[in-house]
């Protein structure tokens, strides 16, 4: 077996091998899609049920968001947690979520900080 016959029997067996990878990864997508579409249907049909069964109601209308600003290196500790607090309210009050409580508000460290000792212990 000369040179040249291994190199064509080389390049054979890369065909193949690329050609199987390939078509894995199609079957892959296709799985990935039938099932999201799947799970859509399932959804809109939840949700079909849902307004069948609850009256419906007239939304009120979104008032649009105060402008705020940025606070201050030196800003009140309690009006940090208080902005919180009204932000997590007014993301449940959206999502229908009503179970939920602020039990303790604490800091963490800057992204700086993190970075610094990322980059000094080379983790």
């Amino acid at each position: 077996m000369n040179l040249l016959e291994k190199l064509g029997y080389g390049g054979i067996t890369t065909v193949i091998g690329l050609i199987i990878v390939f078509v894995g990864l199609i079957i892959i997508v296709l799985a990935l899609y039938l099932m999201s579409s799947v799970f859509k249907r399932i959804d809109r049909k939840k949700a079909e049920k849902a307004a069948q069964a609850a009256p419906a109601v007239p939304e009120p209308e979104a008032a649009p968001a105060p402008e705020v600003e940025a606070p201050a290196e030196e800003a009140n500790d309690d009006e940090l947690i208080a902005v919180i607090a009204a932000a997590v309210a007014t993301f449940c009050a959206q999502s229908g979520t009503q179970d939920v409580r602020i039990k303790s508000v604490r800091r963490v460290s800057s992204w700086k900080n993190v970075a610094r000792s990322e980059q000094i212990l080379k983790l």
